[in-house]
């Protein structure tokens, strides 16, 4: 006998106020609406929690659509093989299962591991062992999860304002908190020994109990920001930062990315994310401040997530190359019990390098903001400036000459200069392509090479190589001006063959960006960390050279 298949939408009638919209779970607006009661194509929709508690509406549906085809597990539970049809029907898929805060999507269990990871992994691994951690929210029980497959945690205060919703999610989400397969754990994330569980308004918690200098992490996993009063409340943000150690990170979820038509931030959808920015930003004891986007976490729009630092040297294993954190995740949290699948299933080095840089609807959204950023004038190559370039090995297309010096044992002997050839007008980018040549090299790297390059090596004899690779870095290298970055650049083409001036007015170039009006860079500014190699290596003219005249650098060229 053949199954019928019901397929039923509800939409809410008549008119309401915008408060009154948004107050209702089943608005048109809502997710809830627009994820599993209004659409015909979800094809299966079933109810598994719909309860009202004193803090909020729990929702908890399992549907399928009707383009959802069978998953890999699937495929391996029905013994699916090539070529079988039922790998196009969602007949034998399995039902996506999620979870609404009063209607908003907080996460499904198909994508809520990248939604997880994601939000907590990049937070700790930007501190170099935290002990000490804090949630607030996280009531599924995923955030804890994450927390906890770290070896270095010792405490995880896990603060919930709704015991309902643990209750919920362990009959209903079980997977979300399950921990057994994490070494040392439990079955239960909530029994770890570890675990902290306080059932409180978290905010109101951490001002109440004037928490200080506690938490190394500290992960906020609420609703976005839009929904929360208290991201526009400078004194409860300083609360929470002055919980932080002194090198502590926090990391919040910021809600849906923005796209590059949006209005100023204050002035679109997402006004209290600005402000949360703003409060961050404003203060003292915020060092650094990164935003990243996950589109991989199931909602239909890709996901930001911001971390704050109170140490600027939290950048050094922000911008860690992909190796380095791989090789953090097998320290820090290695295998699993069973080893039959990883720790992480979505969060290694690719994609924290993918975290680096905050996609260009960020900067274009910080460029809007009024008075305009003083680096969002450099967000490109200025294209009326024209590239004057050193070619060695084509003299007559080449704007620059290197041409031999005379000099004593005193200064070093004999050597080179840099001369233009052509005139070249103030502003014109100087060498660029040799600029951009520069290697990086980081300060872990040049403490191994330092190490001890003179010692003897048993059949090798002293490492000169090593010895005058050193001195050429020290003599044409520099720090990044991306404070606590931990990174270097080093000139290897005709640009390092410039000469450093005594004086400043001798010099004819300088650095493409200048200083910072107010000094150093930013805490948070895409357009530093979109542009930061950039903003490290190019040189322009810093006056009209005229042909046949020495180029100069300035002293202190590459210091703030």
């Amino acid at each position: 006998k053949e199954e019928v298949v019901t397929l039923w939408s509800h939409e809410l009638r008549g008119f309401r106020t915008e408060d009154a919209r948004k107050a209702h779970y089943l608005d048109g607006e809502s997710d809830l609406a627009n994820w599993v009661t209004s659409p015909l194509e979800v094809v299966y929709k079933k109810q598994l929690v719909s309860r009202q508690t004193e803090h909020q509406r729990i929702d908890i549906w399992d549907t399928l659509e009707r383009e959802d085809t069978p998953t890999y597990e699937d495929g391996l539970k029905l013994g699916l093989k090539a070529g079988d049809p039922r790998w196009l029907s969602y007949e034998h898929a399995s039902p996506s299962r999620m979870l609404f805060l009063d209607g908003a999507l907080q996460s499904q269990g198909d994508a809520e591991k990248e939604y997880h990871e994601s939000l907590v992994q990049p937070a700790m691994f930007a501190h170099p062992a935290p002990k000490n951690v804090a949630i607030i929210g996280g009531g599924e029980g995923a955030t804890l999860r994450e927390v906890l497959k770290h070896k270095s945690v010792e405490k995880a205060t896990m603060i919930e304002i709704d015991e309902r919703v643990i209750e919920a999610c362990k009959e209903h989400l079980p997977t979300m908190s399950d921990c057994s397969n994490i070494v040392g754990s439990t079955p239960s994330c909530f029994d770890d020994p570890r675990t902290n569980l306080v059932i409180a308004d978290a905010f109101k918690y951490i001002v109440d109990k004037d928490i200080k200098d506690e938490f190394d992490v500290l992960v906020v996993d609420g609703l976005e920001p839009e929904e929360h009063e208290e991201y526009t409340n400078s004194y409860i943000i300083d609360a929470l930062v002055a919980s932080l150690t002194s090198d502590g990170v926090m990391s919040v979820n910021i809600g849906m990315a923005p796209s590059i038509l949006d209005p100023r931030a204050d002035k679109g959808v997402h006004p209290k994310r600005e402000l949360l920015i703003n409060n961050l930003e404003a203060n003292p004891q915020i060092a650094s401040i990164h935003i990243y986007e996950e589109a991989h976490c199931g909602f239909w729009e890709p996901r930001a997530f911001l971390v704050a630092c109170r140490d600027s040297g939290c950048r050094k294993k922000w911008y860690a190359e992909t190796d380095e954190v791989d090789y953090q995740i097998y320290e820090r949290i290695g295998g699993t019990k069973s080893g039959e699948v990883p720790s992480l299933v979505h969060f290694d080095g690719a994609t924290q390098r993918s975290f680096h840089t905050p996609p260009r609807a960020w900067e274009t959204i910080y460029c809007h903001r009024e008075p305009q950023p003083f680096e969002c004038a450099y967000r490109g190559l200025d294209l009326d400036k024209e590239l004057f370039e050193y070619f060695p090995d084509d003299e007559e297309g080449s704007a620059f000459e290197v041409r031999p010096t005379k000099g004593t044992e005193e200064d070093g002997g004999d050597g080179a200069a840099v001369y233009a050839k052509v005139d070249v007008p103030a502003g014109s980018y100087v060498m660029p392509t040799h600029l951009a040549a520069s290697f990086e090299v980081s300060d872990d790297s040049m403490e191994n090479i330092r190490g001890d390059p003179i010692k003897e090596v048993d059949g090798v004899g002293r490492a000169t190589v090593i010895e005058d690779f050193i001195e050429f870095i020290d003599d044409y290298g520099h720090a990044s001006l991306q404070e606590g970055s931990g990174k270097n650049f080093v000139e290897i083409g005709g640009s390092f063959l410039m000469r450093t001036g005594d004086d400043v007015s001798e010099a004819n170039v300088r650095r493409w960006i200048p200083t910072h009006p107010e000094g150093g860079r930013p805490k948070y500014s895409p357009v530093y960390d979109r542009h930061r190699h950039s903003f490290d290596v190019f040189l322009v003219a810093s006056r009209d050279i005229k042909a046949g005249e020495e180029i100069v650098k300035p002293p202190a060229l590459w210091e703030e």
